[in-house]
């Protein structure tokens, strides 16, 4: 009931503030699942670093999905996938 309670006075508050910032919760909370979900697949030894290490992978491989490009370390020549 408090969502319900507070779109409410949505209207008021951005009648006289402008848009809410940080109001919605919803990529909040699925964001929390998708750290959960990581969770599930680690020894719990040290978990900032398992998360870390997953999202940083994550974000790599999207990264080359998407047609980014980089320096091979190897050769100093500008890759692209």
């Amino acid at each position: 009931k408090p969502k319900y309670h507070m779109l409410c006075h949505a209207s008021y508050w951005m009648q006289q503030y402008g848009p809410q910032v940080n109001y919605h919760v919803e990529e909040e909370e699925a964001m929390n699942s998708c750290l959960r979900l990581q969770l599930e697949h680690s020894n719990r030894q040290g978990p900032s670093r398992d998360l870390a290490h997953r999202f940083a992978v994550s974000e790599g491989l999207k990264f080359i999905l998407q047609g980014g490009r980089w320096v091979n370390p190897k050769s100093k020549e500008l890759c692209q996938a």
